[in-house]
C-alpha cells in the first residue's frame, strides 16, 4: 500500500478526480451509482430554480446526500455554487432559519398541498387515503422546518 493517504481507495477520494487512483469494482458500481443519481438530481433540482412549482430544494438535498456518498468534493463544490447556495444555506446546521422564512416556507407547504388537493379534487371525489396522505405529509414538513431548522446559532431575527 502506498503510504500517501490520497492514494487510499476510498479515503476522500472521487471518481471524477484526475489524482484519483482507480476504485476498485466491488466498490465502484455503488459510488458511481450514487454519482449517478446525485447528478440527475442536480439537473432537475437547476430546472426547478426556474420552472414554478418545480421543487428544487428537496432534490438538491437529496443530490447532497448522494454526494457525500460518491464524491464528497462533488458535495462541497454543490454547497458552494452561488446558483443553489440561498437553497441549502440553512442546511448545514451552523445558521438558524429565520422565523419569517420558516413561516414562509410553512405557508408555501399548505399553500402547495391545498392546490394539489384542488386540483385533484376538481377532477372528481377525492380518496379519503390520498386525503389523509396529503394532511400528513404537510403537517410532518411542517413541524420539520419550524423545529429542525430553529437550531443553529441561535440569531433567529437575522434576515433571509
Amino acid at each position: 500500500m502506498s503510504e500517501n493517504p490520497r492514494e487510499q481507495v476510498g479515503v476522500g477520494s472521487c471518481p471524477l478526480r484526475q489524482d484519483s487512483p482507480s476504485i476498485l469494482p466491488g466498490r465502484s458500481i455503488r459510488r458511481w451509482s450514487f454519482l449517478l443519481l446525485g447528478l440527475l438530481s442536480i439537473g432537475v433540482g437547476f430546472v426547478g430554480v426556474f420552472v414554478p412549482g418545480l421543487p428544487t430544494t428537496i432534490f438538491l438535498i437529496f443530490a447532497s446526500y448522494c454526494f457525500t456518498r460518491s464524491c464528497p468534493w462533488l458535495e462541497d463544490q454543490l454547497v458552494r455554487a452561488p446558483v443553489f447556495r440561498p437553497y441549502l444555506k440553512y442546511l448545514d446546521g451552523e445558521r438558524a432559519m429565520p422565523l419569517r422564512a420558516r413561516l414562509s416556507t410553512v405557508a408555501m407547504i399548505w399553500g402547495a398541498s391545498s392546490i394539489s388537493l384542488l386540483v385533484v379534487g376538481a377532477r372528481g371525489p377525492i380518496a379519503p387515503w390520498f386525503l389523509v396522505t396529503m394532511l400528513v405529509a404537510a403537517s410532518i414538513g411542517s413541524v420539520v422546518v419550524m423545529l429542525v431548522f430553529r437550531s443553529g446559532s441561535g440569531r433567529e431575527n437575522e434576515p433571509a
